[in-house]
């Protein structure tokens, strides 16, 4: 049977206090999320996250992001972009790659460059499976923002290019938006459910349990 995980993506906005990584912890917890993708980093080091195993890319001005996984899984070859804004890993037969694209319609060229040319360089091989999360900080329609959308074409190439599906829409979740910015610049979490087959023995949220009948036995006393 396949292994059920859920992986979340989230924009931190730079949290780096105490009281704010405790939350952080809080909603990793209650959600039993196995991996998350954050974005807006700017600490390298999440060791009080108790049992996640982090993964930081921090770029040259100080932000960045960084995969978290529980202690268990184990994430391999790990490709990341020097400016902070993208990494990509291998989980079993999955790519994830996690995305901090510019900000800003000023910015439209740079963001257009980032989708265009720099986000490639992290998927250089053809994965087998492909999983795209993070702050894109651009849309691909009208619906998916309310005011003035910052559409990307290059974004729109990407995903066609990749074959990739827009699990926002699937999720049939349209009226519901990931950034808010009323009164402050507020994000919320997607979070994904996805079943993956496991290759490898798979450690924690359990115990193993000794056949007590075995000491009894003498081939098993004699060796």
């Amino acid at each position: 049977m396949p292994d059920i995980y859920k992986i979340a993506t989230l924009n931190i906005n730079g949290m780096a206090t105490s009281p704010r990584i405790a939350i952080l912890e809080d909603f990793l917890q209650k959600l039993v999320i196995d991996i998350v993708l954050l974005q807006e980093v700017t600490r390298p080091v999440f060791d009080d996250i108790r049992g996640f195993t982090a993964y930081t890319n921090i770029g040259t001005a100080g932000r960045g992001t960084a995969i978290l996984t529980r202690d268990h899984i184990q994430l391999t070859i790990i490709v990341c972009l020097p400016a902070g804004r993208g990494m990509a890993a291998d989980f079993q037969n999955v790519t994830i790659v996690n995305i901090y694209a510019p900000s800003g319609a000023e910015r439209m060229r740079d963001r257009e460059n980032f989708f265009s040319n720099e986000l490639p360089y992290l998927l250089r091989g053809i994965p087998p499976l492909l999983l795209a999360g993070g702050d894109f900080n651009s849309v691909l329609t009208n619906l998916d923002a309310i005011r003035h959308p910052n559409y990307s074409r290059a974004l729109q190439e990407f995903i066609r290019g990749f074959d990739l599906v827009n699990m926002w829409e699937t999720s049939q979740e349209r009226n519901n938006y990931t950034h808010y910015t009323s009164r402050r610049a507020d994000y919320l979490a997607v979070v994904v459910r996805i079943a993956l087959e496991a290759t490898t023995m798979r450690r924690g949220r359990s115990y193993w349990k000794m056949n007590t009948a075995l000491p009894c036995e003498k081939l098993f006393q004699e060796q």
